[in-house]
């Protein structure tokens, strides 16, 4: 059965992405699991190094996993604890699930990474949608879709319309339009034959036309990624779905929009690969 992962520290991020874990595995029907990974690789290493203090070390790390494990037990929700080097650990067993999610702007082992190494693993990898939470999401109304023209957005459309029909939300696609050098030229047209608003006008049906869908793309100025963000916000959406090309090429891996806003969006973030189904 298909699962949703929560990996998780002990840190302030526990309790929103464990709020999110509660609120997503009824709306999506799937249920969740949360996993603890204790960062056991240097104390292994000490052990080979110094044997005479082997068994301490092991002493030390059975009860932090006890510990840990108990902590997690308190949440009500199913908890693993297991031994490794986070992020190989929390890829592996992603593989098995079909939702990832992680907190961010913590200070523990996990949330430290999720701006860095854990997050950006994952993430390369393309393997499972990764929703990143810098707050729990509790409730959704609005799901807004970051679109431009290329495979991985519209993946990532088709997931958030799933999403939205799970969770009772309406479901949205931005797209920006910049000039030449900005973040989002539209080289599927001509714009220097257009004026703004025909250029705002045919993109609009260029990508309602790839989407098979009417009335549900806005297409707006903006020369920054955070424009997009910034629009999500006045839009008032409360998740950002953006769709990872990072199975699919690379030279251009994530794709600048999800590099930079999953470093600023202070919305939960939904990075979608390529190749996902829902």
């Amino acid at each position: 059965m298909a699962r949703l992962l929560a990996a998780v520290d002990l840190e302030e991020t526990l309790e929103r992405v464990v709020a999110t874990a509660r609120y997503l595995q009824g709306g999506l029907s799937m249920p969740a699991e949360l996993l603890h990974v204790v960062p056991s690789v240097y104390f292994e290493a000490l052990a080979r190094r110094f044997p005479e203090i082997a068994q301490e070390l092991e002493e030390a790390l059975s009860l932090a996993e006890a510990r840990a494990r108990k902590a997690l037990e308190e949440t009500g929700l199913p908890a693993r604890v297991l031994r490794g080097f986070p992020a190989q650990v929390v890829a592996g067993e992603a593989l098995k699930s079909r939702l990832v999610l992680l907190g961010q702007r913590g200070t523990g082992t996990l949330e430290a990474l999720a701006r860095g190494t854990l997050a950006r693993y994952l993430l390369h990898r393309g393997e499972v949608p990764v929703l990143l939470l810098p707050k729990a999401l509790e409730g959704v109304r609005r799901i807004a879709v970051g679109l431009d023209d290329s495979p991985a957005s519209l993946a990532a459309f088709r997931v958030a319309e799933a999403w939205g029909k799970a969770l009772g939300a309406e479901v949205f696609g931005l797209h920006l339009v910049s000039g030449e050098g900005g973040c989002c030229f539209p080289t599927y047209l001509d714009p220097g034959r257009l004026s703004l608003s025909q250029v705002l006008e045919q993109a609009r049906v260029h990508l309602e036309a790839l989407l098979q869908a009417t009335g549900v793309v806005e297409v707006a100025p903006g020369e920054r990624e955070v424009d997009l963000l910034r629009l999500a916000q006045t839009r008032k959406a409360d998740l950002l779905v953006l769709g990872s090309k990072a199975k699919s090429t690379w030279r251009h891996r994530l794709g600048r929009m999800v590099e930079v806003l999953a470093q600023e969006s202070p919305l939960p973030l939904l990075v979608v690969p390529e190749a996902t189904v829902w």
